[in-house]
């Protein structure tokens, strides 16, 4: 363990807490460790749990605590649990955890107990009052069924770093603290390597409403900071777009309309709403991003301590019909190491760089009468080279095909993306692993997962409850990949495995000035 310590040290690597000032657990990326130097701070561990270095020696990524599910009876277990003292209940009954795991692809278990856990205590932390449990193993293979073909040359897909949630009610008025865990018991694998469960980047947060939708039965009502049912109090900046201003919030307003110019950013992000069938805070939390070491910064310098980027992704309103798209493009998700030098991506000599982008998108976007759909190879070019739209965490989209017009989705790291010759990290399909601010369980209509330049949404692959939108026969997707629905107008789909992957053309107008 002392080599990764020093690996962090020399990293530099802080979770900023203007970053994090929704998550209640401190040392949340588990890079600090306590006074042994064997553990985390604030974490206990409990059989087969060790403290790791997350994902594979030619990733880039941060700690873990890595499961081994390695066992000739399927006798292995391990806990991995952090308490969260201090709850005041008049923030809010509701208690978000999640976390962001890695289920290698021989990972295995004799049941299904691959689990969340809150406990609930009383007293700061002394007094047992109750368990919640939220089995996550089913999730586990049905992402292992569905996203396989996602990865490289159609196989391990599913083996990313994907987010997981838990939601619940503290159940009584006297709880004041909270214990997370996430359990694994029946560790089954027989296989002598990829048997592990990789989990980072632990949140808790404190809610006045459920994240889902849930109902408090005491009051009946659900009206949470990220998911709003109306626009009351918010100003309309165009379209689908709406932004609620903090108390005494500065703005430049005519008769109730932007006239000034609104930045959002990191610190701003859960007051940016975007309508669908509900208003969701779509950038809560994805706009800031940490340069890591074997990065290159703007200057191409290679980075050799963590730098973090608060506003790696802003957006700029006017109260006009476009607005401005600034990003750093830096991903905010482990990554393979480039230059790669041992062929897992292709032998790619570029490295991940820093850059300075800007598109221009309308706020309203229109379909375009005159649209044309990519023919094989994009012979009638339509989709442009480079940047085709961008996810929520800033990061680039590129069309199916790689500068010599075949299809790049086979020399892609674990979360889907590459940089170019010029250095810049983009997606040329479904980036299964990026953070959103609602979780895709695949158990409803996926939320927005980013924006083609044309300014339509490109939404995550679930039409309903286990229906892809690629699969869906009732409402089909057209050759832009996408349709049309009541609640969220024109819009795309990723489709996991099926060309093109992203979008096949825009549907509207692009402007493709940067």
């Amino acid at each position: 363990m002392n080599t990764m310590l020093a690996l962090f040290a020399l990293a530099g690597l802080q979770q900023p807490s203007a970053a994090d000032h929704w998550n209640l657990v401190s040392n949340a990326g588990l890079e600090k460790a306590d006074a042994t130097g064997k553990l985390p701070v604030g974490f206990s561990l409990s059989g087969v749990a060790k403290w790791w270095q997350g994902g594979y020696v030619d990733e880039i990524t941060t700690a873990a605590i890595r499961l081994d599910s390695q066992s000739t009876n399927g006798s292995a277990e391990g806990t991995a649990s952090t308490m969260i003292r201090g709850i005041d209940q008049s923030k809010g009954k509701w208690v978000r955890f999640t976390v962001r795991g890695l289920c290698e692809d021989q990972f295995a278990l004799a049941g299904n107990e691959l689990a969340l856990q809150m406990d609930f205590y009383a007293e700061g932390g002394k007094k047992f009052m109750e368990t919640a449990k939220r089995l996550i193993w089913k999730q586990v293979e049905t992402d292992r069924k569905q996203f396989a073909i996602n990865g490289d040359y159609g196989k391990k897909g599913a083996s990313v770093w994907r987010t997981y949630e838990f939601e619940e009610l503290l159940p009584f008025k006297e709880v004041d603290s909270v214990k997370v865990s996430v359990v694994m018991k029946g560790g089954n694998a027989k296989s002598a390597k990829d048997t592990n469960f990789f989990v980072d980047d632990f949140s808790v947060e404190q809610r006045t409403a459920s994240s889902r939708g849930l109902v408090d039965p005491a009051t009946r009502k659900q009206i949470a900071p990220e998911v709003a049912v109306s626009t009351s109090g918010m100003i309309a900046l165009g379209g689908r777009w709406y932004y609620r201003p903090n108390v005494g919030e500065n703005l430049q307003l005519e008769n109730g309309k932007l006239t000034g110019t609104l930045t959002v950013g990191q610190a701003n992000s859960d007051r940016l709403f975007y309508k669908t069938d509900r208003l969701y805070a779509i950038f809560k939390g994805t706009m800031s991003a940490f340069l890591l070491p074997g990065h290159m910064d703007e200057n191409r310098n290679v980075v050799q301590s963590a730098q973090y980027v608060e506003d790696n992704l802003r957006l700029q309103f006017n109260g006009g019909a476009t607005m401005r798209v600034l990003s750093r493009n830096i991903p905010n998700h482990p990554t393979a190491k480039f230059p790669d030098r041992y062929g897992t991506q292709g032998y790619n000599p570029s490295y991940i760089k820093a850059q300075q982008n800007t598109y221009t998108i309308p706020v309203e976007p229109q379909s375009n009468p005159n649209a044309i759909v990519m023919t094989a190879a994009n012979a009638n070019g339509g989709l442009n080279m480079g940047p085709i739209g961008f996810a929520v965490n800033g990061v680039q989209f590129f069309n199916p095909y790689d500068a010599g017009l075949t299809e790049a989705v086979s020399i892609m790291d674990r979360c889907c993306g590459h940089p170019a010759p010029d250095y810049a990290y983009h997606y040329h399909k479904y980036p299964i692993c990026v953070n959103t601010p609602f979780v895709d369980r695949g158990d409803e209509h996926s939320t927005v997962l980013g924006f083609a330049i044309d300014g339509f949404p490109l939404y995550g692959p679930y039409e309903r409850d286990g229906v892809m939108a690629r699969d869906d026969k009732q409402h089909p997707l057209d050759g832009f990949n996408g349709h049309t629905d009541s609640s969220r107008g024109y819009h795309y789909h990723v489709t996991p495995g099926k060309f093109p992957y992203l979008i096949g053309g825009y549907r509207g107008t692009a402007s493709r000035r940067r």
